[in-house]
């Protein structure tokens, strides 16, 4: 590799490197176990307010479900199923675990997703480098566009798998300018194959890296630009061309046939949300998120804003462009060098994001296509149209160091005017949020706001200074810096809403795995385990967020067990409910407790207090802060209103702990018809803002209409405690004094009663708190028989006669069972769990799962790994023997003058 290959190289993996760096070193905590796992201590401290991502199945789908089969990969398994997820689930079907893609099984790493997500920038580059190098471009104009298209909007704003996809666009260009260049100067079948296995390779990739969304809506970009370019080809070369590219597609398709059954198959019996029918039909972004495209922070950091209709834009788009890509947009399209390639990428832009935005005429013309209808083109179709702009960019940076000067620095002044006028067009729908938010800004906001326009009048200038003062032939290399630079500091903004700061503690985990057996856990509504993160850590949860999920767990989640869960987001706070709902949901969830039993729950996971009950009712608003030093106690003295009885086993108040900064021993008294019951807590476990619950010596019975005491004192520690305390809602007797006298008038702490029917707590860690709930269903059972789980998928069973044995695990049509090796027929059990018919005496039972012809599947994506492999490979060693034969004479060559 010659020394400007070499610059090439080290220029392209800067930027990945130093993110690496960052990731593992610091000074941000980029893993999203802090963030959203549920099992982050102290996690703060960032230095924007907002989150680093617009998504959070960076951790939900793409690292817990991708750590998940990243294991199974390592362990010699094929990652097929899922057992922890939901009932049981398939994990190649669902994609965005991105089972079988090479660089999900660096999530088995330590900062593992940071390394992956560099890779895969550094080949979004690369690939972008030589496609436009195949075009035709200098090696300065495409660097600078690999460099701008490395560090991408969608890349910065989307972290989940619709991250992984993005970076095979280049390479699929590349492919197509590969087989044309062959097809016109009718290169013979040695010269073909590699550019077809490569471009089936990485076709086969972008496929199996997880988002078939973001791969469907740019293939339609790439069909176009087949069309595009056979314009000018003979009849016969286009029929070359095209048989070339359908060998690609078939070479691909069988590479990546092992996904698309699993996927196929998986679509017929599952849940899709609005993914289904014609369910994003009529839906498209606000005029408000244009200003966006070019400013990309305009409205502040991520999610970081109190305007409803910014949320909303936040909520739905997917990247952005910057300002310095459309000012260099523009130059391009000015000159009238390579015209109709231009044209074509203009047009996308336009149809892209006009479809994006409800353009009439565009948008149902977009939509009479297949499966636009149920894609979320509004998000999704951003790499496309970002791609074209970094192609135009780089068209006019190829161009600009032959330009004389007065036609450079004309061109520069009307592509600022132009970039400038888009700016303001851009701004006249966003104005009414602008100012909604200029209302309500605080400094950040406002600092971004005027940041923003600032930032767009410095690049003009720059720009502007540029064309018109520095030496014409480094005039581009100037524009590439402003270019490359401007996109490098939108990339890394994200990044400063990192919390800086926390711990993670794994104590619940630990507990969890060691206990749960083949049992699962459920979860409740505040300290809980993240969304999937069971996958991730090899406990069953009932709780999950996925899409898609199979129909028939959803079915016996909301006939069973709850009947306001959404089929793809089974979780405990769910945003679209209404407050009663969501208040009725967690009475259910209490009642329902047997019921979770039923489906294998051994264990509920909560803060404290979970199944407790309040003895006096309290407003939700007005609380205040009442602080307890050391040696201070706070007196309760109340009646139990008319109910039933009450065994009080754990007392729990909620607390303020001044940023989980409060330290010291507390102990809590509870007095009935003089029975006196005591205990003590650790203060530092309390979570800021949480329930500090004090487990009693022993249960102390409350019965209806009866007084009760209940004292709080801080024992030690140097940092203050607080009790929030809120205005009572009713004349339900109850008063409360401290050592200075009685609390605010009207105001009583919130006091909650943990008694014996409820669920029992068995372990507690700073982040959450483990209940057992009695009468757990066994995993497998059968009557008559003794069973011994061996795994998850085998069975040891002995009975005393013929029996049915149940497996808590949902049916899916790619399930087949073996009794003593021979195959039997999987039946189901309430419409949802499979059952087996076991004999008389001693039988082993072995569960499979594979889609319907997975063997077939294999063999065809083995036999296209291979052929692309020996393809490859003999391409290298044909350039490599080429080198080596003409090293001697380079090596004694006399020396080149260079410049």
């Amino acid at each position: 590799m010659n020394r400007p290959n070499i610059f090439i190289a080290m220029a392209i993996a800067a930027i990945p490197t130093m993110l690496i760096v960052i990731g593992i070193f610091g000074p941000f905590l980029t893993d999203p176990l802090y963030m959203y796992s549920g099992l982050g201590i102290d996690v703060g401290s960032s230095l924007l307010p907002g989150l680093p991502t617009i998504d959070p199945n960076i951790g939900t789908t793409s690292l817990a479900l991708g750590a998940r089969a990243a294991f199974d990969v390592l362990s010699g398994h094929l990652p097929l199923w899922n057992h922890f997820e939901g009932l049981g689930a398939p994990l190649l079907g669902e994609m965005q675990s991105a089972a079988l893609f090479p660089p999900t099984w660096l999530l088995a790493l330590p900062h593992g997703q940071v390394i992956e997500h560099a890779l895969l920038q550094a080949l979004a580059g690369t690939g972008t480098y030589l496609f436009l190098r195949a075009f035709g471009l200098r090696k300065g104009a495409a660097l600078a566009a690999a460099l701008l298209f490395e560090v991408n909007g969608v890349f910065a704003w989307l972290r989940n798998a619709a991250f992984n996809p993005v970076a095979f666009l280049p390479w699929l260009f590349l492919t197509v300018e590969s087989l044309r260049t062959a097809t016109i100067v009718e290169a013979p079948p040695s010269r073909r194959l590699p550019p077809i296995c490569l471009g089936a390779a990485m076709a086969a990739l972008a496929l199996y890296a997880g988002f078939p969304e973001q791969v469907y809506l740019y293939s339609l970009l790439l069909i176009a630009w087949v069309v595009f370019r056979s314009v000018g080809m003979t009849a016969r070369q286009i029929g070359r061309f095209i048989l070339n590219l359908l060998l690609t597609a078939l070479l691909a398709f069988a590479l990546s046939a092992p996904l698309l059954l699993s996927f196929a198959e998986f679509l017929t019996e599952a849940a899709l949300s609005g993914h289904s029918e014609s369910g994003f039909y009529g839906t498209w972004l606000t005029p408000a998120a244009l200003l966006q495209y070019v400013m990309p922070y305009v409205y502040g950091p991520i999610f970081d804003s109190p305007v409803p209709v910014i949320s909303a834009v936040w909520s739905s788009t997917g990247g952005y462009i910057g300002f310095m890509p459309v000012v260099l947009a523009f130059a391009g399209i000015f000159l009238t060098d390579r015209r109709s390639v231009k044209i074509f990428l203009v047009v996308w832009i336009v149809i892209a994001i006009g479809v994006s935005h409800g353009l009439p005429g565009v948008y149902q013309a977009f939509m009479a296509l297949p499966l636009t209808q149920i894609v979320a083109f509004f998000r999704y179709l951003n790499p496309s149209w970002i791609f074209c702009f970094v192609f135009l960019a780089a068209l006019f940076l190829d161009r600009a160091p032959d330009l004389p000067r007065p036609i450079l620095k004309r061109v520069m002044l009307c592509a600022v005017a132009a970039a400038l006028l888009s700016v303001a067009l851009a701004a006249v729908p966003a104005l009414p949020s602008v100012g909604d938010l200029w209302k309500a800004a605080t400094r950040t906001h406002a600092g971004f706001l005027i940041g923003a326009f600032v930032a767009v009048t410095l690049l003009s200038g720059a720009t502007i200074w540029a064309s018109h003062l520095v030496r014409t032939g480094r005039v581009s290399i100037m524009l590439s810096v402003l270019l490359v630079g401007e996109a490098t500091a939108w990339f890394l903004v994200p990044y400063l809403s990192y919390p800086r700061t926390g711990t993670l503690n794994t104590d619940s985990v630990a507990f969890l795995k060691s206990n749960i057996g083949f049992q699962r856990v459920a979860e409740t509504t505040n300290h809980r385990l993240g969304p999937n993160y069971g996958s991730l850590f090899g406990i069953a949860t009932l709780h999950y967020d996925d899409l898609p999920a199979p129909q028939r767990t959803a079915d016996y989640i909301r006939n069973h067990l709850d009947p306001y869960a959404n089929p793809t987001v089974f979780q405990p706070w769910f945003p679209y409910l209404e407050p009663e709902q969501q208040a009725d949901r967690e009475k259910l969830f209490l009642e329902r407790l047997p019921r979770y039993a039923q489906a294998g729950v051994k264990y509920v996971l909560g803060g404290p207090g979970v199944g407790s009950e309040t003895p006096i009712r309290l407003k939700p608003q007005g609380h205040t802060p009442h602080a307890v030093a050391t040696g201070e106690w706070v007196e309760m003295s109340g009646r139990l209103p008319f109910g039933p009885d009450m065994t009080v086993s754990e007392v729990s108040l909620l607390v303020a702990t001044y940023g989980n900064t409060a330290n010291g021993r507390a102990k809590v008294t509870l007095c009935a018809q003089g029975d006196c019951s005591d205990g003590g807590s650790d203060i530092g476990l309390a979570q800021d803002n949480s329930l500090l619950t004090v487990g009693l010596g022993h249960p102390v019975r409350i019965a209806a209409d009866q007084d009760y005491t209940v004292r709080f004192e801080k024992l030690d520690g140097e940092r203050p405690l607080a009790l929030w305390i809120r205005p009572k809602a009713d004349a339900t007797p109850f008063s409360a004094a401290g050592p200075t006298g009685p609390l605010k008038d009207g105001y009583a702490p919130e006091l909650r009663f943990t008694t014996q029917a409820g669920p029992m707590p068995v372990h507690r860690s700073p982040t959450m708190v483990v209940y057992e709930i009695p009468g757990v269903r066994d995993y497998v059972s059968a009557e008559g028989c003794t069973l011994t789980p061996v795994t998850r998928d085998r069975v040891d069973a002995v009975c005393t006669r013929p029996s049915t044995l149940v497996r808590l695990e949902v049916h899916m049509r790619g399930w087949r069972a073996t009794v003593n090796g021979k195959p039997v027929p999987v039946g189901m059990s309430d419409d949802t769990f499979q059952t087996v018919e076991l004999p008389a005496g001693a039988a082993q039972v072995e569960f499979t799962y594979a889609p319907t012809g997975m063997n077939a599947a294999l063999t065809m994506a083995g036999g296209a790994l291979l052929l692309i492999l020996a393809v490859l490979a003999h391409g290298i060693g044909v350039c490599l023997a080429g080198s080596i034969r003409g090293w001697p004479e380079r090596a004694s060559a006399p020396g080149r003058a260079t410049r």
